[in-house]
């Protein structure tokens, strides 16, 4: 315990709180993952993310994600990282709804539900560029949350280099083939044809280029 308070004094957090949509022991926390727990922090006199290795963590040190984030945020993705050490992450605080949240009570105009789900796309896009597969955008609807009206990407705990990245590809078939979601998309979608997008994905698997990826956003009514 006192190796983690002296790792909070270095990093310069002021003060610690509960609060956020989950809960822990009968705590209120931001997030809550395999890896890590997320909490209110005060850092240089702002409002921050805390994300707090587990005890139990299948891995001894936040280094790995704190390393997958930088990349990320090298193309304006995630949540801006600032200080990290062995047990702690300190990041931007995203405030908002979950995706799925967002998606299924949205009830604006169409073409800012759109606007949404393109930037997204964009989002994956970008990330697979830079070789980082995040690791569960297979389940899109709990890793993106609508920050002041726009998608951010969160989570990075699973994200790797070391696999093909699938970031584009999970997305869509998250949203478009997962049956249930692709039931919430339908309020604002014309279905795409299934087995044309999945040949469309299928190609862009193989060369993830823009050309390809344009392709996909044009089936979807999106480029």
């Amino acid at each position: 315990m006192k190796n983690r308070v002296d790792q909070l004094k270095v990093l310069g957090i002021e003060s610690v709180s509960f609060g956020g949509p989950h809960v822990i022991m009968g705590y209120p926390v931001l997030g809550k993952g395999h890896v890590g727990v997320v909490l209110n922090a005060l850092y240089n006199g702002k409002i921050v993310a805390l994300k707090a290795r587990r005890t139990d963590a299948d891995r001894d040190t936040m280094s790995h994600e704190a390393a997958m984030l930088e990349i990320a945020n090298g193309v304006n993705v995630g949540p801006k990282i600032f200080e990290f050490t062995k047990d702690f992450i300190v990041m931007e605080k995203l405030e908002g709804p979950y995706f799925g949240e967002w998606a299924r009570n949205f009830s604006g105009k169409k073409e800012d539900f759109l606007k949404n789900v393109r930037e997204i796309l964009w989002k994956a896009y970008k990330l697979d560029k830079t070789g980082v597969d995040h690791g569960e955008l297979n389940q899109v609807r709990r890793h993106i949350i609508i920050h002041e009206e726009k998608p951010r990407l969160i989570d990075f705990e699973s994200a790797s280099t070391d696999r093909r990245v699938q970031n584009v590809t999970s997305t869509i078939q998250s949203m478009f083939i997962n049956h249930r979601f692709s039931q919430i998309m339908s309020k604002w979608f014309a279905q795409p044809n299934r087995k044309e997008l999945i040949g469309y994905l299928r190609d862009y698997k193989e060369n993830m280029n823009e050309s390809n990826f344009i392709k996909i956003l044009r089936l979807l009514g999106l480029a």
